[in-house]
This record gives C-alpha cells, sequence and structure tokens, in this order.
C-alpha cells in the first residue's frame, strides 16, 4: 500500500488506464469522476477483463482529505498507480510510515519507463468538460 498526499488535480482517471495496461484495454471501472473527464474524483477502482491480473485501488482516506491510498496485490500495478498519481500531483509518496526518498522514486521511474511514456501519450490528458472525448470525431 502506497500513501500519496495529493496537492494539485489529479489526471483524468482513463489515464490510468493506459498507464496500467494500454491504450482501448477492456476493464471495469468504478469511480466518482463525475464528469467523466473530472479532475477531481476522490475514488477509481479498475479491474482488467482481458487478464487474471488483481485489481488497483485509488481512494482518498476520508471525504475531505488530501491523501490517498493505492492498493493492489500485484506490486507492479500498486507502484505504477502510487508513483504517476505521485508525479501528477502529489507533494509527498510513502509506504507504510515511511517516506520514499528522491533515490527509489527514481529508480521507480526508471523501472517504469515504458508505462510513463504510455501514459503521458494519452488522449485523455486533452480531455475536458467541453470534449470529455477527445478521440471522437
Amino acid at each position: 500500500m502506497y500513501r500519496i498526499a495529493i496537492d494539485r488535480n489529479r489526471p483524468d482517471f482513463r489515464v490510468f488506464i493506459d498507464l496500467l495496461y494500454g491504450a482501448d484495454r477492456n476493464v471495469d471501472t468504478e469511480g466518482d469522476s463525475n464528469p467523466v473527464s473530472s479532475r477531481t474524483w476522490r475514488y477509481l477502482h479498475i479491474a482488467d477483463r482481458e487478464s487474471d491480473d488483481p485489481h488497483v485501488e485509488i481512494a482518498a482516506l476520508t471525504d475531505e482529505s488530501n491523501i490517498f491510498e493505492v492498493r493492489s496485490e500485484s506490486q507492479k500495478l500498486e507502484e505504477l498507480a502510487a508513483l504517476y498519481l505521485f508525479m501528477c500531483c502529489g507533494a509527498a509518496i510513502s509506504t507504510f510510515s515511511s517516506a520514499l526518498q528522491p533515490e527509489h522514486i527514481g529508480a521507480l521511474k526508471a523501472k517504469y519507463t515504458v508505462e510513463l511514456k504510455r501514459a503521458e501519450a494519452a488522449i485523455w490528458h486533452r480531455s475536458s468538460n467541453e470534449n470529455p472525448y477527445p478521440n471522437v470525431a
């Protein structure tokens, strides 16, 4: 489990699908992203339909908390989701009670270069309330 202190708006939740599995992946999602392109969601659950990979859950500790927990039975998926959330909108990241140091964060970035590039290229960064589906002409 990771904890991330959030100090900015989150990315469109669909970026996490691209990050974890790739674009156009068949997944189940649950959450409170309303509208779909919201940058203020506080709960996200993603489960891949194309594999037996465990689900990923990202959730604020309480309704008013800026602390989010990332959980998955997959170490890779948990690390990826937590790292990306921290990179996009986090002020601090920790495991249990220990803050991650810059060298550990750098090692995770190096470990997941491919996945982070995939997320960076996600079309969902261009979504907005006015254009929630930027891939549809």
